[in-house]
């Protein structure tokens, strides 16, 4: 590929997260119940944990309240992500788990799919013609 051309894939992902697929993925995963609740959501169960877990810390090392919050937010969120997302399990929940089960639903990968197909289709078509589905006057 030349210099300043961008790489198909690259503008595709750019494309998907631009039209707001990506962010949608994202809050139909976080608004699912936890495993073994009915009522509790993904994110509730994050956020809980991320209070949990933070609290923790800081009962272990109190002078974290006292750095500069960006090398302090750098080393939670470290400390989150390690071991993929191991603090931010418990022992009835498993988070890496649970969120590699919501990736792999066929019905999920299905919608993504199809998304990119569409907007792939989309891309292959000449400009003239994007132009006028978007005016609305074919």
């Amino acid at each position: 590929m030349p210099g300043n051309e961008v790489d198909p894939a690259v503008k595709l992902a750019d494309d998907f997260k631009k039209r707001g697929y990506f962010d949608e993925a994202k809050n139909n995963i976080l608004c699912k119940a936890v495993e073994g609740s009915e009522s509790v959501t993904l994110e509730d169960f994050v956020r809980d944990r991320v209070s949990t877990v933070v609290s923790e810390m800081v009962k272990e090392d109190e002078s974290l309240i006292f750095k500069n919050r960006g090398s302090t937010s750098a080393l939670i969120e470290g400390q989150l992500l390690k071991n993929d997302y191991d603090r931010l399990s418990t022992d009835s929940v498993d988070i890496r788990s649970l969120l590699q089960r919501q990736l792999d639903n066929p019905e999920f990968k299905n919608d993504l799919k199809t998304r990119l197909r569409r907007d792939l289709e989309t891309a292959d078509s000449p400009l003239e013609e994007q132009q006028i589905s978007r005016d609305g006057l074919e």
